[in-house]
């Protein structure tokens, strides 16, 4: 059996395992860090690619809200004009427009003309008579505010070429005067050079429909338009539609 002699100091020996033990220490913690700072680095990744993710997905909501959105008020404005539509066909069939026209047409004074009209629906706010006032009030009761009731009535919006203004106010009593139209009222009377050397009064009238038109026109038929009155006639009911 060999016997190994080991010439070197005790001490000696005793260091160089110290730096061993050192070193494979510094190695583990190396590894260790390495390790957590990889770790580190994948999670940062991933919290940054989910960001990303995620801002674009709520990009792509914004807009996906936008075209929501856009889509209700085409969907609202299309409702109201079928509403309008179906409220102008309901009028039509109780009140046909070339009666509307014509009475229009026939209320015109001498040498004035109509360039223009168009109707459209207006809700508007029906006046009830207001009650009287209790005498003794409830107790323990709020008082709850009744609903406002609404109506639409038809307004129509008139243009037209005069050659005084005594011929607008004229035909302002006359529209006014007649149960097939109400609040009638001039929006503005003004000079209109009409041809070279002749100077014309234009003139713009606003009014509703009665309530009652379909029974005016029942009790009262339009009477025979003129020739005269045939081109002004034609070409409101051109404008209107």
């Amino acid at each position: 059996m060999l016997r190994v002699l080991n010439f070197l100091p005790d001490d000696y020996v005793k260091r160089r395992k110290a730096r061993r033990a050192n070193v494979i220490c510094a190695l583990v913690a190396a590894s260790g860090l390495l390790i957590v700072g990889a770790t580190v680095g994948v999670t940062l990744i991933r919290a940054v690619g989910m960001a990303a993710a995620r801002a674009a997905i709520d990009r792509q909501y914004e807009k996906a809200s936008l075209k929501i959105k856009d889509l209700e008020r085409l969907e609202e404005h299309k409702a109201g004009l079928l509403h309008k539509a179906d409220l102008s066909a309901a009028l039509l069939e109780r009140v046909p427009r070339s009666h509307i026209l014509g009475r229009l047409t026939n209320l015109l004074p001498e040498e004035t003309s109509l360039t223009s009209l168009s109707m459209e629906p207006q809700e508007m706010r029906v006046e009830t008579p207001t009650p009287a006032p209790e005498t003794k009030p409830k107790k323990g009761k709020g008082k709850k505010k009744a609903p406002v009731p609404t109506e639409t009535r038809f307004r129509f919006r008139l243009d037209g070429l005069a050659q005084t203004d005594v011929q607008v106010a004229e035909y302002i009593g006359r529209l006014a005067s007649d149960p097939l139209f109400d609040s009638v009222d001039l929006q503005f009377s003004e000079n209109f050079p009409y041809q070279e050397g002749v100077t014309m009064r234009r003139f713009q009238l606003v009014f509703l429909l009665s309530r009652e038109a379909a029974t005016v026109l029942e009790k009262t038929p339009l009477p025979p338009t003129t020739q005269a009155d045939a081109t002004p006639a034609q070409a409101a009911a051109e404008e209107a539609s």
